[in-house]
């Protein structure tokens, strides 16, 4: 007998079991996945029959949507349309009318940060709803801080970073991505703030905090303009200390965007500086805004003289109501802005801004990093603390520089 006879036996075998290979192959998966229950329930207790449910399933179409304003320009936002699927609801809406799977709106930016946009005010059902996902318009917003919403935005939106977006939807049961969309944002900023925030603390660009800490007396309030949330200082003793950072040194282009409501335009208060004073004469700053009268004043030690400059407005620019306050460096060059106005300028050298000795010619920014902790509302020094008192609200600084344009839409939407 040869070999072929002797397949043709065994296959008659199985044929006349009643029994295909198939079959007996499937048979043997089953009764593998079943003892593999039978051993999970002995090892860990009862089955999760989550394990056995399907995804939620939800048809829906995402896209980029310009939303025309009365100024002729346009703010650029997210939509979502769920249109047909499994019963879902969104993580964090409002409970009242809701059934089915619990699912989080969660959007991938353009540099990989993940964002989970506020779902409050959502309610019910969300097929045929359409949502609009985009920036939360408060100043003193993030920009990690997002909205859904199923009515339109306010006009003045912060402006969303440009490139491919994702809007997923998180299955909670499950714990998958259920529906993934890649939107390409083509108008917007071309990076965000490398530090933001200030009422709730200040933030990395990814959302993760920075370490800071409290001295003295910080009331918080929210009846800013445009509804800004503003922190008030004292002036005796309250500031806040952010311990050093690599987002938060800088050694090129830079920005110091913030908005400031100062009590006293009479003498010396420090707003925000990454510097360190020991004695009159050893200075030693990243950088440093000052408020010297009603002028504004940006310092900073040459990184490779190390000697002490600063750049001074000349027009007393700055008011016991709220300025937009910008400090912008390009290139060299710096521009401090009030309002959304560069002001002119005259530079000094030395620790002493008030008699300027450089006139109107400057000596070239080229900042030194250290090792300073930033101080928001003091100095950092014993003996020359020029504490701040007024209010600050919304604040952000930038690895960058602002543009002309970015600094005008930022006052004009009471934000940094």
């Amino acid at each position: 007998m040869d070999q072929s006879d002797v397949m043709k036996k065994m296959k008659n075998r199985y044929a006349d079991s009643g029994l295909s290979e198939v079959t007996s192959v499937i048979l043997v998966i089953a009764l593998i996945l079943v003892l593999a229950i039978v051993v999970y329930v002995l090892v860990f207790g009862a089955f999760n029959p989550n394990y056995t449910k399907k995804t939620v399933y939800v048809g829906a179409t995402a896209q980029v949507t310009d939303i025309p304003r009365s100024s002729s320009l346009t703010d650029h936002v997210l939509t979502l349309l769920p249109k047909s699927g499994d019963p879902f609801y969104f993580t964090g809406q409002q409970s009242s009318g809701t059934s089915g799977t619990r699912t989080t709106l969660q959007l991938q930016r353009p540099d990989g940060g993940t964002i989970y946009p506020r779902t409050s005010s959502l309610t019910g059902n969300p097929y045929g709803k359409q949502l609009y996902i985009y920036p939360n318009n408060s100043g003193s917003a993030t920009m990690c801080d997002y909205d859904a919403s199923t009515t339109l935005p306010s006009s003045s939106l912060r402006p969303m970073t440009t490139g491919t977006w994702k809007v997923q939807l998180i299955d909670e049961e499950q714990h998958v991505v259920a529906d993934s969309f890649d939107l390409l944002m083509h108008e917007g900023s071309t990076s965000l703030p490398s530090a933001g925030g200030f009422v709730s603390g200040m933030f990395r660009s990814d959302c993760s905090p920075y370490t800071e800490t409290i001295y003295g007396s910080l009331t918080n309030r929210t009846d800013g303009p445009n509804n800004m949330s503003y922190t008030h200082f004292n002036g005796i003793n309250s500031y806040m200390s952010i311990a050093n950072d690599p987002g938060l040194s800088m050694t090129g282009d830079m920005a110091i965007s913030l908005w400031m409501r100062p009590t006293d335009v009479s003498s010396y208060h420090q707003i925000i500086g990454k510097g360190s004073v020991n004695t009159a004469t050893d200075e030693n700053d990243n950088y440093q805004l000052f408020q010297v009268g009603n002028n504004l004043v940006f310092e900073w030690n040459d990184a490779v003289t190390n000697t002490h400059y600063q750049a001074i407005t000349t027009s007393g620019p700055l008011s016991t109501n709220w300025n937009y306050v910008t400090a912008d460096i390009s290139g060299g060059t710096v521009k401090i802005y009030n309002n959304g106005v560069a002001q002119p300028l005259v530079y000094n050298q030395g620790s002493d801004p008030s008699s300027p000795n450089l006139g109107t010619t400057s000596p070239g920014v080229r900042l030194k990093a250290t090792s300073n902790p930033v101080t928001v509302g003091k100095q950092n020094s014993g003996s020359w603390p020029f504490y701040y008192s007024g209010d600050i609200g919304s604040l952000s600084l930038y690895n960058r520089a602002l543009t002309p344009t970015e600094i005008s839409q930022n006052y004009a939407g009471y934000r940094a």
